[in-house]
């Protein structure tokens, strides 16, 4: 049962880098100059 949880909660923790990750690049998307979305993105390479 353990790799069962544990198989879960890496699926878990993936699925949430991933939506975070693409909220990231809807930002830098929608970011108004080229200038934000490279602050936005250095933000993101920091976490």
């Amino acid at each position: 049962m353990s790799r069962l949880r544990t198989a879960l909660s890496a699926h878990r923790r993936d699925r949430a880098r991933l939506r975070e990750e693409r909220a990231l690049e809807r930002w830098a998307a929608a970011a108004p100059t080229l200038e934000s979305a490279h602050e936005l993105r250095t933000l993101a390479t920091r976490r």
